[in-house]
């Protein structure tokens, strides 16, 4: 004879296979669809007061809850034994068996919340469209995305030793007119991200862009934490510039490089725009080679392919007259050797051949860059040094752009920010 070596539970059991309970009936819904009946297995439980094992089944309550679906649509009803306590001097008498399926006032199985999270954050669908799939309310998976977001540790307790900061718009630019009636008043909602440089983790989100918003949340983190940080980078902003110096009194400040090229590329870009209207008395056309190939003069030159670089030379030889144009774009190709710099003493020797250009130059535009390199310039020393950049602060910010383009948008911050915590925590422990 053969015995059997598997699961001894019945075979609808084994199929709606929820651990700790058995199926007691099932049948099919006059209107399609199905109600599975369960109740647990092991009635045994302790007592939520004094902690005595009961397994007097003092009645049994029966209560319909939503579990993940099942081939259609699916109706299940679950009988909890509410037992008796076995200790006579418990106030408590009589008690509802709770289980990990279902805990104490639980209306959703375990399993549908695990995968609701699972389709929000790891899947990153909108919660919306995973709430019409699973058949629960939108609140019912906003709230378990928010009771995962509680769990999460404690940034305190994370060992980090170089930042990122950077800010971001989570939401479209509004208009609201002012109290007195005076006129109407531009609203841009930022939000200011927190990353850990090393990983790419995001560890806070707050409100604004300013350096009470980031102040606070650093002024928020432990001394021991705080005293941990030894570099931040961040963009050419005095608000990020002050939090830090204020917060984080060990952490020295890097700059990142990507900003400043985007500001040498601005300088550029102003400088062509000046000399078209001096010359022409109008707008940059299709007509001038200048502004055909606009997107060539911010080009690295080191990126260009010959073809490009011969093109680039018939347009400073053809739409530049006066050299402003070209000796603009020098100051520039030289600012992003100067950052390329691998140590300290050739930096030193770029940063000398950069102010003779700019000297040559000797134009606004490029005096007002050359004016910012010297008033950042002991962080583009830190930058050089350890090489921190907002590369990871960047990608997480694009990221957070997903999410907010999947949701179409977010009224409650508070939610926005959990789904983003999330989402980068599970993207690091994965």
């Amino acid at each position: 004879m053969f015995e059997p070596t598997g699961s001894r539970r019945d075979a609808a059991s084994v199929i709606f296979n929820l651990p700790g309970y058995r199926v007691v009936d099932a049948v099919d819904l006059p209107l399609g669809g199905r109600r599975v009946r369960i109740q647990p297995v092991d009635l045994a439980d302790g007592c939520p007061c004094c902690g005595v094992i009961s397994a007097r089944v003092h009645a049994w309550i029966v209560q319909r809850v939503r579990d993940i679906p099942h081939a259609g649509q699916l109706e299940v009803v679950v009988r909890k034994p509410r037992l008796v306590c076995a200790e006579p001097e418990c106030p408590r008498g009589t008690f509802t068996a709770a289980t990990e399926q279902f805990p104490v006032r639980a209306r959703c199985t375990t399993r549908l919340r695990t995968a609701l999270l699972s389709a929000v954050i790891d899947s990153g669908r909108a919660v919306a469209e995973v709430a019409a799939e699973h058949g629960v309310a939108w609140w019912t998976v906003q709230a378990t995305v928010n009771a995962a977001a509680m769990l999460l540790p404690n940034v305190d307790e994370l060992h980090v030793r170089r930042l990122g900061i950077d800010e971001h718009r989570y939401r479209r630019v509004r208009w609201f007119r002012d109290p007195d009636g005076a006129g109407w008043r531009r609203v841009e909602p930022w939000m200011s991200t927190i990353v850990n440089a090393d990983c790419g983790r995001v560890l806070g989100i707050v409100d604004g862009r300013d350096s009470a918003a980031v102040g606070g949340w650093l002024s928020e983190r432990s001394q021991v934490w705080r005293n941990r940080i030894r570099v931040v980078a961040i963009d050419p902003s005095a608000a990020f510039k002050r939090a830090i110096t204020e917060q984080l009194p060990n952490a020295q400040i890097s700059v990142d490089p990507f900003h400043l090229v985007q500001l040498a590329n601005l300088m550029v870009t102003r400088v062509r725009q000046r000399l078209v209207r001096e010359r022409e008395q109008r707008r940059g056309r299709k007509i001038d080679p200048a502004w055909a190939h606009r997107r060539l003069l911010l080009r690295g030159f080191n990126t260009l392919s010959k073809k490009g670089r011969d093109r680039l030379a018939w347009v400073f030889a053809t739409d530049d007259p006066s050299d402003e144009l070209s000796a603009a774009w020098g100051v520039k190709e030289q600012l992003r050797r100067l950052l390329a710099s691998a140590h300290m003493e050739t930096a030193r020797t770029e940063k000398m051949i950069l102010g003779c250009y700019v000297l040559a130059a000797d134009m606004e535009e490029t005096w007002r860059l050359w004016h910012t390199i010297e008033a950042w310039w002991s962080a583009i020393e830190v930058l050089i040094t350890y090489h921190v950049t907002n590369a990871r602060t960047e990608a997480a910010n694009t990221g957070i752009k997903h999410i907010k383009r999947t949701g179409r948008g977010y009224r409650n911050p508070a939610h926005y920010q959990a789904r983003i915590l999330l989402t980068s925590a599970a993207q690091h422990a994965a």
